[in-house]
């Protein structure tokens, strides 16, 4: 038996926070839908390499919280697609790669291009009550496994790259359309003696510049999983963002550059908890079910509720 170890170096369980709504209107736009967990596998030659990952979710936000006060604001409502995989190329080396297709929902006049000064000819305005769905953000990335017993650490770097020209100036924007780079690590920790298994990753979030403002962040996941029996296991897990960038005011100059930006440059923090369970279907079948539920908000929408659904299939070339 080959020591305990992560199979899927960065797989989204829902993906990528896309789903803490940004200030005055987007979704943490780089963020990944439900947060990113590691899991485990007690991984032997003959079993597969990688894991291949699609994960449905439904979100809504409403009323949008500043470090001023809360803005009441009408509910909006997101669906998305996740794609996913992740692949052990040596015993050291995996490589991931995620693609999310979103669409979201709102309907304010706020974010209308053409009231800006001067106005932006160029973007779209999609805050109509309708759904605009797209392609977000491709990302890829690496992670290398530098030690698995007692503790496993496995450092990695993820890059993402606007998929699709989607429009950022929005209440219903899908992203930030910005690249990003994160460099983080994983450690993981199952007491022999205990069906249970610990997890924390963290990582910097580095982001362009955007009217000079820097918004880079830390991101972490710490997740508990509990062995039912070999098909079954229940997990929960607390996730958070903290970063810099644009403290947004409660009444912005809606004719500026600033505030066309603004979805761009504002902090986004946040904190979720949440909870779901893995289920073995088949040797090739794995089920996740996810809900979350925001415990900290600071200049973003308020995440009233987000439910996922992952299947999963392991594969070897």
């Amino acid at each position: 038996m080959r020591p305990f170890r992560i199979l899927a170096a960065r797989i989204a369980i829902a993906a990528s926070a896309l789903v803490v709504s940004q200030v005055g209107t987007a979704l943490a736009q780089d963020e990944p839908l439900v947060p990113e967990r590691t899991r485990p596998s007690r991984l032997e030659e003959s079993e597969p390499r990688g894991q291949f990952a699609i994960t449905y979710q439904s979100q809504k936000t409403q009323d949008l919280v500043l470090s001023h006060g809360t803005l009441k604001q009408p509910p909006i409502r997101a669906q998305a697609l996740d794609f996913a995989f992740t692949y052990r190329i040596k015993d050291r080396w995996t490589v991931n790669a995620r693609l999310p297709f979103i669409g979201r929902e709102a309907a304010t006049p706020s974010h209308n291009p053409l009231n800006v000064v001067p106005p932006q000819l160029d973007s779209e305005f999609v805050d109509d009550g309708h759904y605009h769905p797209a392609l977000q953000d491709l990302r890829f990335g690496a992670s290398f496994l530098v030690t698995s017993e007692p503790i496993l650490i496995e450092p990695y770097i993820e890059y993402a790259i606007p998929a699709s020209d989607y429009p950022f100036f929005a209440a219903s924007a899908i992203g930030r359309h910005l690249q990003t780079i994160e460099v983080g690590t994983t450690l993981v920790y199952r007491p022999p003696f205990l069906q249970w298994y610990f997890s924390l990753q963290t990582g910097y979030v580095m982001t362009d510049k955007v009217l000079g403002y820097d918004t880079d962040a830390m991101r972490s996941t710490v997740d508990a999983v509990y062995f039912v029996n070999p098909r079954l296991a229940l997990n929960v897990f607390f996730t958070s963002k903290n970063g810099k960038g644009f403290d947004a005011p409660l009444v912005p100059d809606f004719a500026s550059e600033l505030w066309y930006r603004h979805d761009q440059i504002t902090r986004h923090n946040y904190s979720n908890l949440g909870v779901g369970f893995d289920w073995s279907l088949s040797e090739r079948n794995g089920l996740n079910i996810t809900l979350l539920k925001m415990t900290h908000a600071e200049d973003v929408f308020k995440l009233r509720r987000a439910v996922s659904v992952t299947w999963s299939r392991p594969f070897s070339f």
